[in-house]
């Protein structure tokens, strides 16, 4: 062994590891938002999931990547936790195509692929664009033959044998396989290298399949860094990924003696043996953690646990497509404009716990945000939808209010977000933030918050016993908001710092909110016109 060989070798995985990214980013690149919609649309169960995992990760060639952006999707709330779960599953799966292909030795078609994408790219016409997704995947088969064809003369070579001669034992061939994938970001490196050292003869399946099993443990390294700065929901998916292989391969370690045995008996090649092995394994995790996936997600929630559910970016009451009968949509329409009431409520609470507004409560304050404008976004297309259909005046009357509703709920978001970033600067201001402050807002914003529970809770009918309570907790906000105003002029006129102006803008975002609610409460009682 010399440096020309290691040179050559590591020359060989580089170029492995370029083409799996750049085949995965042209995939990606030529799909484009229909990836993203492919994905969510088909994982209403957990076997739609699965097979789209393993179909997706095929394509790709990289769990790392369907997993990344899975994990990516579930924080912007696009996908739900448990929505993840197949698409996890099936992502092992889909890795083992590579071992497959290496192990039947269709590599040997790689420059075919490359020259084929070559030809398209300079073509030109609407297939252009799959010229470089061809070319990538074929560079991805040709770097293993090279890496093949590098190792072929080495076969015997007494440093070689000793290096795998010194993983002895399962666990050591585990770790070896986990530090693999974990240096290289992929498991397809590993599993393809693996398969390649048994083609030449370096290594046996008995040798190679617990590196097999310790590759999979080193996907979700990368997942799990991706979501450590995201939601709770995008986390418990990272983590969920991490166990999924873990406890996988504690499974399989007291029965891999047996499961060696089972895949020698299979037959084929000692490369078709490892790849057939990689394949065995994922596809029997996933089908045990397919039944058990109600505990199994229960497990991961528990190890992960958020004080607030996670936001997925669905309506909770709008079908698609919308009934044919109109009072059936009508009917929706208004359970969805509920919904967003409630919604707004939800994030004015988590903006009023003031000492509580750090940067993860800020984001998901600003989660919900940008949900409450994606429900708005809903509801508008729904009523439109409902206008195009023969309406009576009182049906008219009915679509005036909820888009009235609809809308004064979107400015309220506005608002309440406007809120969050004035109270989230004002924590950095010590003086400001004090125990005498946080008393005084919670005495300023009660009858707000009150005001906005009830309107959530009673909508869409208002009783007169609501509607007086409301009143009167208008004229209290607007005594302590001016009590508060001449306090803190007092302050300003006796301070050179900037908390009088975060106080005042504070003060203004609670009055807009007390005025946009107020909106509200008499657009509602309109529906007593019903």
């Amino acid at each position: 062994m010399d440096w020309q060989f290691i040179f050559a070798l590591f020359s060989g995985i580089i170029l492995f590891l370029y083409g799996i990214e750049q085949f995965s980013g042209e995939i990606q690149h030529v799909a484009g938002k229909r990836f993203r919609n492919f994905l969510q649309r088909y994982t209403r169960t957990r076997f739609h999931g699965t097979i789209l995992g393993a179909l997706v990760t095929a394509l790709v060639q990289s769990s790392t990547a369907t997993t990344v952006i899975t994990v990516g999707l579930v924080n912007a709330g696009t996908l739900s936790f448990i929505g993840s779960l197949g698409i996890i599953f099936g992502a092992n799966i889909g890795t083992t195509i590579t071992a497959q292909l290496v192990a039947f030795k269709l590599t040997a078609f790689a420059p075919v692929f490359m020259v084929i994408g070559f030809l398209i790219s300079i073509a030109g016409g609407r297939w252009r664009a799959f010229g470089k997704p061809v070319f990538y995947f074929g560079l991805v088969f040709f770097s293993l033959n090279l890496v093949s064809s590098i190792l072929a003369p080495y076969q015997n070579d007494p440093m070689l044998v000793g290096i795998v001669a010194s993983l002895d034992n399962v666990f050591l061939e585990i770790l070896a396989g986990f530090i693999i994938t974990s240096i290289f970001q992929s498991s397809s490196v590993a599993v393809g290298l693996i398969v390649i050292m048994a083609m030449n003869g370096l290594i046996t399946p008995a040798e190679g399949i617990p590196i097999v099993l310790g590759a999979n443990l080193g996907t979700p390294t990368t997942a799990l860094l991706v979501a450590s700065r995201m939601n709770t929901a995008a986390k418990r998916t990272a983590v969920a990924q991490f166990l999924f292989n873990l406890i996988g391969v504690l499974i399989f370690i007291p029965v891999m003696g047996p499961f060696s045995t089972l895949i020698t008996d299979l037959g084929g090649s000692p490369a078709q043996q490892i790849a057939n092995a990689h394949f065995i394994f994922n596809i029997t995790c996933a089908i045990i953690f397919l039944v058990l996936l109600g505990p199994f997600a229960a497990l991961v929630q528990k190890l992960v646990p958020g004080e607030y559910g996670e936001i997925v970016f669905l309506p909770v009451h709008l079908t698609k497509p919308l009934p044919s009968d109109k009072n059936l949509c009508f009917g929706q329409i208004q359970e969805e404009v509920a919904h967003l009431i409630q919604k707004n409520a939800r994030m004015m609470k988590r903006v009023f716990q003031i000492e509580k507004t750090d940067k993860r409560e800020k984001s998901e304050i600003k989660h919900l945000h940008e949900y409450i404008h994606y429900l708005t976004g809903e509801i508008d297309e729904a009523i439109a939808i409902v206008s195009k259909a023969d309406l009576t005046q009182e049906d008219a009357g009915k679509i005036a209010v909820l888009i009235r509703i609809s809308d004064l709920s979107h400015q309220m978001a506005d608002q309440i977000w406007y809120l969050c970033e004035k109270v989230h600067k004002g924590r950095k201001i010590p003086d400001l933030i004090s125990e005498e402050f946080v008393n005084g807002f919670t005495t300023i914003t009660t009858p707000v918050l009150e005001n906005l529970t009830l309107l959530s809770e009673s909508f869409p009918s208002l009783p007169k016993t609501i509607d007086e309570t409301m009143r009167i907790n208008d004229s209290l906000l607007r005594d302590r908001v001016n009590q508060h105003y001449g306090m803190h002029i007092r302050k300003m006129a006796d301070s050179d710092d900037e908390s009088g102006t975060i106080m005042y803008g504070i003060l203004s975002a609670i009055e807009q909110i007390s005025v946009t609610i107020r909106e509200i409460r008499k657009t509602v009682l309109l529906i007593k016109e019903w």
